[in-house]
């Protein structure tokens, strides 16, 4: 009990603001239930396979290395801000097809915000017995599971609904700078910039 209950929280520390990026990934009309919910496991797994590697062979990895994938959702909000402003001079809509990238985008986007996730993971892994560490890995796949179904119910809500529909997909690329602009603050990236 004591193993399902450590998981559940280690889970929601690392991920709480999983919770509003998947929210504005399902109000986005270029993204479909199917990629969201394979790309969030996609990067779930990632941070949970590195954490797992970084366990096993001892070694910490600087966090302002981690930090660097900040520059991530920088790039991918960057890339729709001049995407949108492509289609808006031609008076197209925002809808384009849907595509393998997306998965890519919201699996890039947990990776790169999951520095918190490996600082975490990895000193558990390191304490836990083999099959403590499954059932803990099970937990984390199940609990990504229902983040997803919670934020996608969220999107569907009366009030939040009409707002995410008309207005997420022209925040999104926003918030993805100023996230990967965080992460390269937070993990103190900046720094590690400067010293080249």
């Amino acid at each position: 009990m004591e193993i399902i209950l450590t998981s559940i929280l280690a889970f929601i520390s690392t991920n709480i603001d999983d919770v509003f990026l998947l929210i504005l990934f399902f109000g986005n009309k270029r993204f479909n239930n199917r990629e969201i919910v394979t790309g969030q496991i996609l990067g779930i797994v990632t941070l949970i396979a590195i954490s797992l590697g970084l366990s096993f062979i001892g070694l910490v990895i600087n966090k302002a290395y981690i930090g660097l994938l900040g520059f991530l959702p920088i790039y991918l909000g960057l890339r729709d801000v001049l995407q949108f402003g492509a289609h808006q001079k031609e008076g197209d809509e925002i809808i384009p097809k849907s595509n393998g990238r997306n998965i890519f985008t919201v699996a890039g986007t947990t990776i790169a915000n999951g520095g918190d996730n490996i600082g975490i993971y990895v000193p558990l892994f390191a304490a836990l017995a083999w099959a403590e560490k499954i059932t803990m890995i099970s937990i984390f796949l199940m609990m990504t599971v229902a983040w997803c179904a919670l934020a996608n119910y969220s999107i569907k809500h009366p009030l939040l609904a009409k707002s995410i529909d008309r207005y997420g997909h022209k925040f999104t690329p926003f918030i993805l700078i100023i996230l990967g602009i965080y992460i390269l603050y937070e993990s103190d990236t900046w720094s590690l910039l400067s010293s080249f």
